[in-house]
């Protein structure tokens, strides 16, 4: 009798651990999930971000871009304004190319 005792104690003990580490593990998937759950949160979240700091990044840029492209542009117009004044001035001294000897010898003379 005291061996099936032995042996009752027994099952029920195994039976016990058993069931308690079928309800951990319940619990350790439970946690897993949660955990993939929040990863995948995250992962959005960051990518929303990345998103809207490329966003910024493009605007900035495109502002920059466009501010640089304004003083070339006032800087060509000023510039067009200083040649537009000087076309009212005297022009200066005319260069003549030389022209070779052989060119004009014996052109024009009476013989």
């Amino acid at each position: 009798m005291i061996q099936l005792g032995i042996f009752m104690a027994g099952f029920a003990s195994g039976w016990v651990v058993r069931s308690t580490v079928d309800s951990s593990r319940g619990v350790a998937v439970g946690l897993i999930s949660a955990a993939y759950g929040a990863v995948d949160r995250v992962k959005r979240y960051a990518a929303i971000e990345k998103e809207h700091l490329e966003d910024l990044w493009a605007e900035g840029k495109a502002q920059f871009e466009r501010k640089r492209d304004l003083e070339a542009a006032r800087a060509r117009a000023k510039s067009a304004g200083n040649s537009n004044k000087d076309a009212g001035a005297k022009p200066g001294p005319v260069s003549v190319r030389p022209v070779a000897s052989a060119d004009v010898r014996g052109k024009g003379r009476a013989a």
